[in-house]
């Protein structure tokens, strides 16, 4: 679940420190970083990736989290003619297919490691770990420095203390699954998705007559 209030108040320009460098880091993995201003430009990146696949292989799956976070985001969807596909959780071949592209929420990032957190349900993870693309939409709002505030966050998040109800577990990611199991050769996406893309989030430069920037950060 998502907290509905900021982590901290920052001002413009520390903000654009903080998601200068969580891309500057997680551009050593592999990460694509977007930096949007507005949910159009979301729906606007998964219609793009959707005209890439096959009309019967074409789906577009929402985290539970991110519509509790983002519920407009189904509306820009349906404008580019998005139909998202609802989760069974008892069938998930049948929802993501091999070519689904999931879109998640994140709960925190860190710019230390370029790593983001999740503390959500059993659906969300099956969108983090069966789409073969993955975007991930990270609200600048809950970007922080280092580990020290990412503590922080988790005691707030297990003591319910963020208003929201206490959680059980957390996990921190950072970039795709790889494995070097078989024959030392890498692979990347072995575990999850074959394409990650985060979404850095600022509604607030909209607000304020900013212009949008897509900021590519890896391959």
């Amino acid at each position: 679940m998502i907290a509905n209030t900021p982590i901290a108040t920052s001002s413009a320009v520390e903000r654009d420190i903080l998601q200068r460098r969580f891309s500057a880091r997680v551009s050593k993995l592999g990460v694509t970083v977007e930096r949007f201003t507005s949910l159009d430009a979301i729906a606007r990146l998964a219609a793009e990736l959707a005209a890439t696949v096959a009309p019967d292989l074409r789906r577009v799956v929402l985290a539970p989290a991110l519509e509790q976070a983002y519920p407009a985001l189904r509306q820009h969807l349906a404008a580019r003619s998005i139909t998202p596909t609802s989760i069974d959780v008892n069938n998930p071949a049948a929802t993501f297919g091999p070519l689904a592209i999931g879109i998640s929420v994140a709960s925190l990032g860190v710019a230390e490691t370029g790593s983001y957190a999740i503390a959500d349900g059993i659906a969300d993870r099956l969108v983090r770990m069966l789409a073969y693309r993955h975007i991930v939409v990270l609200d600048v709002a809950h970007l922080v420095s280092g580990l020290d505030e990412a503590g922080a966050w988790l005691r707030d998040r297990f003591t319910g203390a963020d208003g929201s109800p206490a959680g059980h577990y957390a996990s921190f990611i950072t970039g795709p699954s790889r494995t070097a199991d078989i024959e030392m050769s890498l692979s990347v996406g072995a575990h999850g998705p074959a394409e990650l893309r985060i979404v850095l989030l600022d509604t607030g430069v909209a607000a304020h007559g900013g212009n949008e920037e897509a900021m590519h950060a890896g391959t």
